[in-house]
Parts: C-alpha cells; sequence; structure tokens
C-alpha cells in the first residue's frame, strides 16, 4: 500500500474507534476546597462521602489532619495538643522527644483514626492506631499495629465502607524476595489478623525502583491487586499483578503491564481492570481463568480508572488533556473526550494524586500550585463522574 493511502487507512480506523462521549457521559467540575499545604496523602476513610487529604502535620503547638467531606464540600479539620502525641507516641532522639508521624485511617462524624509512627532513625519502628474525638482532640483509645524492621515498611490500603476494619499492607523481607502481608485491623476490637501472605517476585535488589509495590482494594474490601513496577526502556525486571482473594486464600499471578497506575474492580468481582500509562492500554483480567483476556486502546498517561457508581461504566482518567468511557464488563463502545477547562488544569497533572470516592462518583485531585495562595493553602477540584 502506498504511504498516503496507509495514512488514510490509519486515520479512517481511528475515527472508527473514536466517538465523542455523550452529553450523559461526562466529568464535570462539582466545587472547591481548600487545605492546607501538607503532604498530600488522598485516601478514602469509610464511609463515601469522607477522603483523606492530609498527612498528620504540627503547627505550632497543634498536631492537625483534614479530611474532605463530599456531601457538604467542606473540609474538616481535627485537632489535637502535639504535646499529647509527644507524651504518648513519641520517642527520644539526641535530647528532645520526636513526634510521630502520622495518617487518617478512618473517619466518621466525631471520631477520627490515625496509623502513628515513630519518628525514623531506630532500629526498628512501632506503628499504632490511636482514635481522637474529633471535636475536643482527645485519645480515646490506641492499640499496636506493627513493628517495622529496616527495609521493611508499612502502608494503609483504606477502611472498610462500614467502618468495620481497616487493611494495612505490610511488606516483610524473605531472603532474597519480599513478602507482602494483608493485615486487617478489627476497629471495634482494636485487634490485627493477617489475612494473606502473598509472596512476591524476586527481582533486582539493587533497583530501589524495581520494590516498589501498589495495592489496590475492591470496593468492598474482598479482593485486592497487589501490583509491582514496571517501566520499559529503563532496565527493568519483569513484575507481576497479584489478585488476592484472602476470605478464599487465593492469589491469581499475571505479568504487570509497565506503569500500571490504574486499577479497578468490576463490582460483580470477576475480573481487575489495569490501565498503562506509558502504553496507553487498558487490560482485563479474567480472574477465575487466571489470565489477562482482553486489551484495548486507551488514552496515553493514563493515571486512573474509575468504575462509576452504578458499575456499567468505566472512565480513565488520564494526563493528556482527554478522558475515555467504556461499557463495562467488556470495555466496549469507547468514547472519548476532553477535560472541562475548569477541571483540566488538576486532572491532566501526571503526579498520580488524586481519589475517587467508594461509590465511583465523584474524583478528587489537587490544583497545580499557585502563588497567590497563602504557602500553606492547597486547592482541590472536586469533578463529578456523570452517566
Amino acid at each position: 500500500m502506498r504511504p498516503h493511502r496507509l495514512a488514510l487507512a490509519v486515520l479512517l480506523g481511528a475515527l472508527a474507534l473514536w466517538s465523542p462521549v455523550s452529553a450523559a457521559q461526562r466529568v464535570e467540575l462539582a466545587g472547591r476546597v481548600t487545605a492546607s499545604r501538607t503532604v498530600l496523602s488522598q485516601r478514602r476513610v469509610g464511609e463515601p462521602r469522607y477522603i483523606a487529604i492530609s498527612d498528620l502535620f504540627y503547627r505550632e503547638g497543634s498536631a492537625i489532619v483534614e479530611v474532605l467531606d463530599l456531601a457538604t464540600r467542606s473540609v474538616v479539620q481535627i485537632e489535637t495538643r502535639r504535646a499529647l502525641l509527644e507524651r504518648r507516641f513519641g520517642v527520644p532522639r539526641n535530647g528532645v522527644v520526636a513526634a510521630p508521624q502520622g495518617e487518617v485511617v478512618m473517619y466518621r462524624e466525631g471520631v477520627v483514626g490515625l496509623a502513628l509512627a515513630e519518628a525514623p532513625g531506630g532500629t526498628s519502628r512501632r506503628y499504632w492506631y490511636a482514635e481522637l474525638d474529633a471535636r475536643t482532640g482527645k485519645l480515646l483509645r490506641s492499640a499496636v499495629l506493627a513493628t517495622i524492621r529496616p527495609g521493611e515498611q508499612l502502608e494503609i490500603i483504606g477502611s472498610e465502607p462500614t467502618g468495620a476494619a481497616a487493611w494495612f499492607a505490610k511488606t516483610e523481607l524473605a531472603g532474597r524476595g519480599r513478602t507482602l502481608v494483608l493485615r486487617r485491623f478489627d476497629l471495634t476490637a482494636l485487634e490485627a489478623r493477617d489475612a494473606q501472605r502473598i509472596a512476591l517476585s524476586v527481582r533486582a535488589a539493587s533497583a530501589a525502583a524495581e520494590h516498589a509495590v501498589a495495592v489496590h482494594a475492591a470496593a468492598d474490601f474482598a479482593r485486592f491487586a497487589i501490583v509491582e513496577y514496571v517501566e520499559h526502556g529503563v532496565q527493568m525486571a519483569p513484575g507481576r499483578v497479584y489478585i488476592a482473594d484472602p476470605a478464599a486464600g487465593a492469589v491469581v499471578a499475571v505479568p504487570a503491564p509497565p506503569t500500571a497506575y490504574g486499577v479497578a474492580f468490576s463490582p460483580d468481582g470477576r475480573y481487575v481492570y489495569l490501565g498503562s500509562a506509558q502504553l496507553g492500554t487498558i487490560s482485563r483480567i479474567d480472574i477465575a481463568a487466571g489470565r489477562i483476556d482482553k486489551q484495548v486502546a486507551a488514552p496515553h498517561y493514563l493515571h486512573h480508572l474509575v468504575v462509576s457508581a452504578s458499575g456499567a461504566r468505566l472512565f480513565a482518567l488520564a494526563s493528556s488533556n482527554m478522558y475515555a468511557v467504556y461499557d463495562l464488563p467488556d470495555l466496549n463502545a469507547r468514547s472519548d473526550a476532553a477535560h472541562p477547562s475548569d477541571v483540566a488544569p488538576a486532572m491532566v497533572q501526571l503526579s498520580g494524586n488524586g481519589v475517587a470516592s467508594l461509590d465511583g462518583a465523584f474524583f478528587v485531585a489537587p490544583e497545580p500550585d499557585d502563588r497567590r495562595r497563602p504557602a500553606r493553602d492547597r486547592g482541590y477540584i472536586i469533578a463529578r463522574l456523570v452517566e
């Protein structure tokens, strides 16, 4: 085929695959909020309406965390005394007491649950779960979560929408390899139980990026996707994606696509969808078959996959000024659109910092830095995902 005919054929094929997002399927601005400028730690923390948008930070004699309430489009600030946390969870460092680090695990009206960690510097680090009265800052109760050795990690996955439990991922050293432990923490009894252990790939110990693992939970926290980081073009060893079912004690492993930032579970639990930012593809894992059974084109620089509130659509949000919407479960009827102008600046950042509400109705992302704001303020957009 002559070059100009080949180009025409490619263009016609692309147009055949592309269709504009219908008026019923769109991303639109639902609101804006301003919160304190802290290390971003967005996380779903229980009910669909609440998202943690800060870690624990200190301001003068206070210790503060912030939670976004999607129902009221407002930021809830919870404050306690720094001295209280230092006295109960601090450790001596060079003649002074080092305050703990912390992140929000759970929030419900009136109570906030934190994961607190000793300041780094010792041979091991202790982690606690601590609940505070959200109005008074009073410490209500606490319990030990874990003790972490050098080279190990403890990360918060999130809390169940029922508020019954929170989940953590503990990465342990195991000879030349590593083991990831899914730890369930009962929020009533304040007791931890290791629900499942997954042996990870043995990869090059000298490549720090090869130890990066992201853990994603299904909306009901019944299954988890453990994604080993892979990137083409940087001499990385192959990695895997593990689909873990703690109740059944089952694990399915498939090859990890490069830069699989977007991960979503189908509502019926049959499939997991993986979005590759580098390739611009979405892969579907058939969990029962234990394999990737379908792959479709997607926007490049894809950073999040979000299943809509009804479970019928998949939103693929990307940093290429475009997003796409697919019909589920088969990824058919792809439609594309540009991010609206009042949402685009936040959505196209390649930071990956964003989070969807548990019900799939909203997506929250930080706005670009704005020098007109006070130095310690950060803006966030709340985008509504309309079907």
